[in-house]
């Protein structure tokens, strides 16, 4: 079967994946100890460990935990909902998005991820890693 326009293909598979992975966190109740590959293989907390739990948590209106958990949870979660949101959006119209390869998203990405650094250097620092 030949794919007549792979990227609108690729674009509905990214969308699959994002509303699988947004309702997942709606219905999803992690429990036991956190599923983290840096923890289980080198014993060392990553920059996102407890993330899934945070995002899961806000997604169900548990904000409070959901930050306890981490605090770039919500954040995560605004993130997918907009790129849920702008995918759809783009095969709905038939309009690119080209606010994903703006000069502002590559700037605003660039600082979440230092202060997502910061925030596990911190927290390294203050013993309060899972």
């Amino acid at each position: 079967m030949e794919v007549r326009n792979p990227r609108r293909a690729a674009r509905w598979a990214l969308l699959a994946v994002l509303t699988a992975g947004l309702l997942a966190s709606f219905f999803y109740h992690p429990s036991g100890p956190p599923i983290c590959g840096s923890k289980l293989l080198f014993n060392v907390a990553c920059p996102g460990c407890g993330m899934t739990r945070s995002v899961t948590a806000c997604a169900q209106g548990r904000f409070l935990e959901s930050v306890r958990f981490h605090a770039f949870g919500p954040v995560a979660l605004a993130v997918l909902v907009v790129l849920w949101a702008g995918h759809a959006w783009t095969l709905a119209c038939g309009r690119e998005w080209d606010w994903p390869r703006s000069r502002g998203m590559e700037v605003a990405a660039g600082a979440l991820l230092v202060l997502l650094l910061g925030y596990w250097a911190l927290r390294a620092a203050a013993g309060a890693l899972p």
